[in-house]
């Protein structure tokens, strides 16, 4: 059997798989990043997860590579990370090379949002495409592009960053400013002072409240929380819209959990992008849910590995 090593680096969870050809994980490990300990004792915790998963591969198996999906800014040519925002200290880490010098594997490093684009591209929905653009919806906007087969990288390995899209001119207010996860959680916050009544404050303080909880009160009926929803699908409607010009994929793939725990949110934005289309054609572009939930970091890391072996 061939197998390759995943690996899912996050600001609070680290994860490693060993994965087949075809996306099935057969051994899985996971511990918490801590990264407050530093790039050095993170880059152990790692090391020793794959030689978790790496003991379970038998002598006659061949180990072909090894993936990494982590946050970015990084370079996935150098192998070189540059201070993630949610991983301080890790200023121009060589991870690539440190990971393979320590195994003596193939290693590849990417985006972790790029990295996503790559597991729903060759395990997923967007599988037998040419085309596809996925997005990811959570703390903030992310995403990854495959044009003509290919991840779209640019220059250092920077492109495909579609949160950062201008959308307000006069405040230079971008998407992910907006329409993210934690622009929600902020709209509700300044809006209920004005709803004494919104269930919202059974559930949350204007301090503390998140996207979470204005799901949560939308569901029960909640006139606040439902208006809130309401203007996060227009948000992502029109943001949706403007990715199938740039790309135009054969589908756009929507990820992270503001919209995994919201199939309704993303109906109603598809909606939106639809009606705000200048070419018809891009209403016949599939908007829809990507499939591999939790596994797609891990997926996506394998489908890194397997597209630099092949």
């Amino acid at each position: 059997m061939d197998y390759v090593i995943a690996v899912d680096i996050g600001g609070t969870q680290l994860r490693a798989a060993l994965v087949t050809l075809t996306g099935e994980i057969v051994a899985s490990e996971r511990t918490a990043t801590l990264v407050h300990e530093g790039a050095e004792a993170v880059l152990g915790r790692v090391l020793k997860l794959i030689e978790l998963v790496r003991a379970v591969v038998l002598p006659n198996d061949r180990l072909l590579g090894l993936g990494i999906g982590a946050p970015g800014p990084l370079d996935p040519v150098t192998g070189m990370i540059y201070s993630p925002p949610n991983m301080p200290g890790w200023d121009a880490f060589p991870l690539r090379d440190r990971v393979a010098a320590a195994t003596g594997l193939s290693v590849t490093l990417g985006n972790d949002a790029n990295v996503a684009a790559l597991g729903e591209w060759r395990f997923g929905r967007g599988r037998g495409l040419r085309h596809l653009v996925y997005l990811t919806v959570s703390t903030g906007i992310g995403g990854g592009i495959i044009v003509d087969g290919q991840l779209l990288l640019g220059r250092l390995g920077a492109a495909g960053e579609p949160g950062f899209l201008i959308v307000d001119q006069a405040t230079g207010a971008i998407w992910e400013d907006l329409a993210s996860g934690t622009a929600l959680g902020r709209e509700a916050a300044l809006q209920m002072p004005h709803y004494p009544d919104s269930a919202l404050h059974k559930l949350a303080t204007p301090a503390t409240v998140t996207a979470a909880e204005v799901s949560l009160a939308a569901q029960q009926g909640d006139q606040l929380a439902r208006q809130l929803m309401q203007r996060e699908a227009h948000l992502l409607g029109m943001g949706f819209a403007s990715m199938l010009h740039l790309f135009s994929p054969e589908i756009l793939l929507v990820g992270g959990s503001v919209i995994l725990h919201n199939p309704a949110l993303l109906e109603t934005a598809r909606e939106v992008a639809y009606a705000n289309v200048r070419v018809p054609l891009y209403r016949e572009v599939p908007i829809l849910a990507a499939s591999l939930g939790d596994q797609v970091g891990l997926l996506g890391a394998a489908a890194l590995a397997l597209q630099c072996i092949e």
